[in-house]
């Protein structure tokens, strides 16, 4: 079955609810977790799936997401056969999350579809922390007969009020599909299903609705099903895992919260289907006499002579004696200053913090610093 699967990556969406964190980069190269991109959960997904023809849709801003991919290596997918083909997606004047899967980009990129042999395609988006077995999707999919099979989460949590949501009946089949949650519904009445961008065709049904909308090329390949939802067979594969959707600051900041539970942690990268990366060699993190730490996530090359807690740090990070990182993420190479506190803060790369600082955002409303900032 894996031979018979390619993926497509449609990575060409920005977004300005994630603030200066994708003002030179797009969402699937925003690091996370310590050391990934966010393009890696996904790209992981396909290639533990036996998947070894990915396709990326690139966006303008194309250079963090070329450099972290290189030849694709590290998934296994520098092939002479197959492999990992970087695909130009298509300029457009807005920026919105909800252009995921422009079909503009896939009629620029139809020689992607059309000249492989195989039978299915995944379509995902590059903006999602999850760990999910492809191979059972394809399956799943295969067995049904659908045309399409869209993933989803059958409960969803409640501040998630925009999406694509589904309707289905006791077969898993797809009856209607909206794009707000419905505000009432009776006690009685499950919530309805939240598609998670993860979606898989038959490849000459993909290449066929494609082709029925090259004059509109303007819209979404997801309002295109929603147009032919009585004319195409289309069911649903629910995902029980974990799920972090990071379209807003906020939610950056709580999914790199989330991945300190053990529990998250584990089912995401200590399980059978690792999460792959660009390798980055370096010396172990050093921890001098004074230091704390406190469920907290630290890789390599960084100096801790403060205290962290409940925080992420990169590799490169330096903490100064006395200070205090709390509810934090810091990115590469910055500096926290003796006796600085940093709290509700999300750090880029190479941010300096002065001695004796307070940086403090909330929970809710987490303070962003760019890329080179000095506080």
């Amino acid at each position: 079955m894996n031979n018979e699967t390619m993926g497509l990556i449609c990575a060409n969406y920005n977004t300005d609810s994630l603030d200066i964190l994708t003002t030179d980069r797009p969402p699937a190269s925003l690091p996370f977790g310590g050391r990934y991109r966010l393009i890696d959960f996904v790209l992981s997904n396909m290639v533990n799936a036996g998947i070894r023809t990915v396709g990326i849709v690139t966006p303008y801003m194309y250079r963090s997401l070329l450099d972290h991919l290189g030849a694709g290596k590290e998934w296994f997918l520098d092939r002479k056969r197959g492999g990992l083909f970087v695909l130009p997606g298509s300029i457009y004047g807005f920026r919105n999350m909800s252009t995921q899967f422009l079909v503009k980009d896939m009629i620029r990129n139809m020689d992607y579809l059309t000249r492989d042999y195989r039978e299915y395609v995944i379509v995902t988006s590059a903006n999602q922390v999850y760990n999910m077995d492809y191979r059972a999707l394809t399956e799943a999919h295969a067995k049904s007969g659908a045309d399409v099979t869209l993933a989803y989460r059958g409960e969803n949590p409640a501040h998630w009020s925009k999406g694509l949501f589904l309707d289905l009946n006791f077969e898993k089949r797809i009856t209607k599909m909206f794009r707000l949650r419905p505000e009432a519904a009776p006690a009685d009445t499950p919530p309805p299903a939240l598609f998670i961008d993860c979606m898989i065709f038959k490849r000459q049904i993909l290449v066929d609705l494609i082709g029925w909308y090259r004059a509109v090329d303007h819209m979404e390949l997801t309002d295109v099903l929603l147009e032919n939802i009585e004319n195409i067979q289309m069911r649903g594969y629910e995902f029980t895992g974990y799920l972090g959707r990071i379209d807003s600051v906020h939610s950056f900041l709580k999914c790199s919260r989330d991945i300190l539970l053990p529990e998250i942690h584990e089912e995401l990268f200590f399980g059978k289907r690792p999460v792959y990366t660009k390798v980055r060699d370096g010396a172990p993190t050093r921890y001098y006499s004074g230091s704390a730490t406190s469920n907290a996530l630290i890789p390599n090359e960084c100096t801790i002579r403060g205290r962290v807690e409940n925080s992420v740090l990169f590799p490169g990070v330096q903490v100064g004696e006395e200070a205090v990182v709390k509810d934090s993420v810091v990115m590469q190479r910055s500096v926290i200053g003796r006796g600085a506190v940093v709290e509700n803060v999300i750090a880029d790369k190479f941010v300096t913090i002065a001695d004796g600082a307070v940086i403090r955002g909330s929970a809710d409303r987490p303070l962003v610093l760019g890329k080179r900032s000095v506080m």
